[in-house]
């Protein structure tokens, strides 16, 4: 069985294609309008869409003053953030140190040197979702990769009126530059810049279709780290795994409301599938969900969600590959997870056993919980430290000897292009 095709009509299905185009005209709309009216633009928007009125007769309207401290925030939820901060620090440390290396420089055979450089970004915007869902976890995934990376201006985009955890968080992390912009909006204003906001070099962090779109349009004039859609989890596993795990787990995806989460499950025990239906009804009861959340989440089940038995392992790993989920749990014997790990190639997050719930990773595990969603995981990785570097290709031939091959070979390849200048200019070199 495969699920390469299936995938295709799911995704086509789920980012419903007429909407889209719908969509992308009025963030074109919203961009256009920022480029052409800045400021004035923001403010109508921030109207439009957050009900929130902006003075644009201040210096900075857009702009907070934080008076919000991280030790205003409550006592149980400083030390948990305290711990997750300290968590992911410690992980992208550590990334920082094994994967990306210094600026390096060999010497070719003609004493030639060549090389990398490597520099930080030198500004990041940081996009945090707010609404029902004020994302403070998603502030910490962002700015410590940014911040290990040693990106010099940071700063924070988050829908009015910002929440009190996230504005103590950016406290703690040092984040004084916030702007209170949400949607399309923001996205075009980091990009593009306005009388009160000078533009970044790149922005990170999920959002909502309207971001998504804006960060599309807008790739290439700001760098972008990915497009983020609504959440997927996989879990591989066999009659070994839990049954009230594997269910609260898929419910941990389910619940983010947007009716489009999509979950996986694929195991060789027919006795798991006959029984996680009816164990995720026990759950969605045993949680105070409006009745508005339990029919979101029942749909998201119902169209974007399978419980799949096969028996063949070699073959259930091939699903979870062509499925390449955002999260993925191994739920399995031992001598099974060592398979799984090994044959496992796209898949953002790999949690491993069965006390690894998808929700450690979304809070304090350490690596980023902004991943690859909607098969990208085929070709793409989550947020991490050398998302926030660049290289520059270093080609000194300054103090080179006995080049004239290499001009003579140049002068040929251009010459096969058509480009008579490129080849000339080597020519040059042979005199000069």
């Amino acid at each position: 069985m495969s699920l390469t095709n299936n995938q295709e009509n799911i995704n086509a299905k789920r980012l419903q294609l007429e909407k889209l185009f719908e969509i992308n005209d009025i963030v074109k709309k919203i961009i256009l309008e920022i480029k052409q009216k800045g400021d004035r633009a923001l403010a109508f928007y921030s109207q439009e869409f957050d009900n929130f009125t902006i003075d644009e007769n201040q210096a900075n309207p857009f702009k907070v003053t934080n008076n919000v401290k991280f030790t205003d925030l409550d006592k149980e939820l400083q030390q948990a953030l305290l711990i997750a901060k300290n968590r992911i620090e410690n992980f992208h440390q550590h990334d920082l140190k094994n994967s990306i290396k210094d600026s390096w420089i060999f010497t070719g055979q003609h004493q030639e040197k060549l090389g990398a450089q490597l520099n930080a970004i030198e500004s990041v915007a940081l996009y945090i979702p707010g609404g029902n869902a004020p994302l403070v976890s998603t502030l910490l995934m962002t700015a410590i990769p940014a911040i290990t990376a040693g990106v010099k201006r940071i700063a924070l985009f988050s829908p009015p009126l910002i929440n009190k955890n996230i504005l103590g968080l950016a406290d703690l992390l040092g984040i004084t530059e916030i702007y209170q912009i949400g949607g399309a909006q923001a996205v075009a204003a980091a990009a593009l810049g306005t009388e009160s906001i000078q533009a970044f070099d790149k922005i990170v962090g999920p959002g909502n279709i309207f971001v998504s779109e804006a960060k599309k349009i807008l790739n290439g004039i700001i760098g972008i780290d990915g497009i983020y859609g609504p959440s997927e989890l996989a879990i591989l596993c066999d009659e070994t795994a839990n049954i009230e795990n594997l269910a609260i787990d898929l419910l941990s995806q389910l619940e983010h409301g947007s009716g489009l989460e999509s979950t996986l499950l694929v195991s060789s025990s027919k006795d798991i599938i006959e029984k996680i239906e009816k164990q995720l009804e026990i759950e969605i009861e045993a949680i105070n969900y409006t009745d508005k959340q339990k029919v979101t989440i029942k749909n998201s089940i119902k169209q974007w969600s399978a419980f799949i038995y096969e028996e063949d392992f070699n073959k259930a790993i091939e699903l979870i590959n062509n499925y390449a989920p955002e999260h993925l749990e191994l739920q399995l014997s031992a001598e099974k997870i060592d398979q799984a790990k090994e044959q496992i190639k796209n898949a953002g997050a790999m949690f491993i056993g069965s006390k690894s719930c998808e929700s450690l990773g979304d809070y304090l595990a350490g690596p980023s919980h902004c991943l690859p969603t909607a098969n990208s995981a085929r070709f793409s990785s989550g947020l991490q430290v050398s998302d926030f570097y660049k290289k520059t290709s270093i080609i000194d031939f300054s103090n080179a000897k006995e080049i004239e091959d290499l001009l003579e070979a140049t002068a040929k390849i251009a010459r096969a292009e058509g480009l008579e200048a490129h080849a000339k200019a080597a020519d040059y070199r042979k005199t000069n």
